[in-house]
């Protein structure tokens, strides 16, 4: 309980989240109805589900597995980036950096990599990738609960986008030089068969109360019981990432407080009112404030959920702070880095998301 409590406590977005909810309650008034508790327990039940995925090594499993097969460097690069941009679907944009980018470490010192590019690349897809479905990030979770998208309707926005979004993924990998390398041998990971298959029984129920198939205190529910049958640890809920379900609690009520200011709220409607006014507005947002509580704020002035959508999955790329994954891929390379350049990673980054952002500016137009 005290490790968890100072783990909360440290989480740097959590805590900046935190000063900004409380000053924001000086400029405005925040209403109960202004946290979408659905979010909040849609996104509790996937983060416990996620913890037991990690805890029985399954992804782990997945990803060495397949890098294991592969014989040249474009081959390996192509892969961890597939598994990025296709883990992220399943598993979170968040998940996927968190999983992919240590064994992108194992795997860099037997193959020179080109680092920061590499990383940079494997979080940019880990943010395009997870646009795809309604569970693949925070802002899609809320996008379905709040304006009651069915799967249909969602898929029909994200589709588009995201073979797009994979056509260019299979061009990023031609600036990888390709060279033959020896097979490469990866840690021998095992898992438990039948506990897998629950699993994957028990992620099938939490998804249909995310999409409001069946009710989401179901989902809660089986998630939880999961957690207690499933998992090797006994102590898997201690591993669960409850900054991220209190950060979403102070976006709702940072959101709820801003929104009631004059200025913001005149501001926001003018910029609004029709889709592409929404879309940038949505990217805008998204690289001061992150794409989350973008998503979150603006939801509540335009019924334009298309443009939104793509506003702020487009938003997902930019600067640092556009995504939370994106702090996260910093976190990571910091903790693996021998050179921890940080300053460095910033610039190569940067650089690479805004080339990334400007492209998919383009291709939001096109879609809208």
């Amino acid at each position: 309980m005290i490790n968890t409590l100072k783990r909360i406590l440290t989480d740097k977005t959590f805590f900046i989240t935190l000063i900004l909810s409380i000053l924001s309650l000086c400029f405005g008034q925040v209403k109960s109805t202004d946290i979408d508790f659905k979010t909040i327990i849609s996104l509790s039940s996937l983060l416990i589900i996620i913890a037991i995925y990690q805890d029985l090594g399954i992804l782990k499993f997945i990803a060495n597995y397949i890098v294991s097969k592969c014989h040249s460097t474009r081959l390996v690069f192509l892969v961890l980036l597939l598994c990025s941009f296709f883990g992220s679907m399943l598993f979170t944009n968040d998940v996927a950096i968190l999983t992919l980018i240590p064994i992108f470490f194992n795997i860099s010192k037997r193959i020179p990599f080109p680092k920061i590019f590499a990383i940079s690349l494997l979080t940019i897809y880990a943010n395009l990738g997870s646009s795809f479905t309604p569970f693949g990030n925070p802002q899609n979770i809320y996008i379905v609960s709040f304006y009651k998208l069915s799967v249909i309707d969602f898929l029909g926005m994200s589709i588009p986008f995201g073979l797009i979004s994979l056509i260019t993924l299979l061009f990023s990998v031609l600036f990888i030089k390709n060279k033959q390398i020896e097979k490469q041998s990866s840690t021998i990971i095992s898992i438990n068969r039948t506990k897998t298959v629950w699993l994957l029984l028990a992620s099938i129920v939490v998804l249909l109360g995310i999409l409001s198939v069946i009710p989401v205190i179901i989902s809660l529910l089986i998630s939880l019981l999961s957690g207690l049958t499933l998992s090797k640890n006994k102590k898997i809920f201690k591993r669960v990432d409850y900054a991220v379900i209190l950060t979403f609690i102070n976006f709702f009520i940072i959101v709820g407080a801003i929104s009631r200011i004059n200025f913001v709220n005149g501001l926001i409607t003018s910029h609004t009112n029709n889709a592409l006014s929404t879309f940038i507005s949505a990217i805008v947002t998204s690289q001061l404030i992150s794409n989350v509580p973008a998503a979150v704020l603006l939801s509540k002035f335009t019924n334009h959920v298309y443009a939104l959508f793509l506003g702020v999955s487009v938003g997902g790329l930019g600067t640092i702070i556009a995504s939370l994954a994106n702090l996260l891929a910093l976190r990571q390379y910091a903790g693996y880095s021998q050179n921890r350049s940080n300053f460095q990673f910033f610039k190569t980054f940067t650089l690479l998301n805004m080339i990334f952002l400007v492209l998919f500016i383009v291709v939001g137009i096109v879609l809208l």
